[in-house]
């Protein structure tokens, strides 16, 4: 004999039920602790593989400085100005072995970009941001006269004239109010200044995590610095997260 089959409402009603809204609310809830508390930790890794970026950027940098001196006997200049034919190469040109009339290769624009650092280049048509070379102490400036290098000019700092080369800074985080700095300057004028007025233009961003910075000293070794110092003989104080590395020009002097 043939049973008779379950009716439909009798299936629907076998004890499978969907979430309550109470289970549903519930749900979000948690989702929700976990998402805020995840955030924080993937926004400070994104960063700490940021400033991994930066320090291998600085790293290529003080190597390819120090084989530019071994081969010129000097450090690169701060920038070469040729009024006559109307051109500036500037230290990154040369660290990287460029003429006025090459292009400069993507890749190697790449070592120059900062990626924690957001702001504007120095000026229109630059590729350069994010870092600045030590224009107090170690690269000159450079005018070219009559097609040739102007021979007042100082020269650059070479290896040998730096007593002390594990605490001269080199390359590091440039940045002021207005975006980037290409030339790092000391916090009291130094023997390449032209006066106390540079400095506050010239300063480091302490931009890694909102407190740190990176530099390449002469030694060849990239650090961490968090100590961020203000006192400066420019009139102009340092912007919101700039300064100076050091209370005075110790960091930055090659004795």
């Amino acid at each position: 004999m043939n049973k008779k089959p379950s009716s439909p409402s009798a299936a629907v009603h076998s004890g499978v039920s969907g979430f309550t809204l109470f289970e549903l609310l519930s749900a979000v809830s948690i989702l929700g602790i976990l998402t805020a508390a995840l955030i924080p930790s993937i926004t400070g890794a994104i960063e700490s593989a940021r400033g991994t970026v930066c320090r291998n950027n600085l790293r290529q940098m003080i190597i390819a400085a120090h084989a530019y001196e071994c081969e010129y006997g000097e450090m690169p200049p701060s920038f070469e100005r040729n009024p006559a034919a109307g051109t500036t190469r500037t230290w990154e040109d040369f660290l990287w072995g460029y003429d006025e009339r090459a292009l400069t290769p993507a890749a190697s624009r790449q070592v120059h970009q900062c990626p924690s650092f957001k702001g504007a280049a120095n000026w229109g048509g630059d590729h350069y941001t994010g870092y600045n070379y030590n224009a107090s102490y170690i690269g000159a400036e450079r005018w070219i006269i009559n097609g040739a290098p102007d021979p007042g000019d100082p020269p650059s700092a070479s290896l040998c004239d730096i007593k002390h080369p594990e605490r001269c800074a080199v390359f590091g985080d440039g940045q002021y109010e207005s975006g980037a700095n290409k030339f790092m300057r000391s916090p009291f004028p130094g023997p390449l200044d032209a006066g106390a007025g540079l400095a506050s233009a010239g300063t480091q961003g302490f931009r890694h995590r909102g407190r740190t910075t990176n530099v390449a000293f002469a030694d060849g070794s990239v650090r961490v610095l968090r100590d961020r110092h203000t006192q400066t003989a420019s009139r102009t104080a340092p912007a919101k997260n700039c300064g100076f590395l050091s209370p005075d020009n110790t960091l930055y002097t090659t004795e």
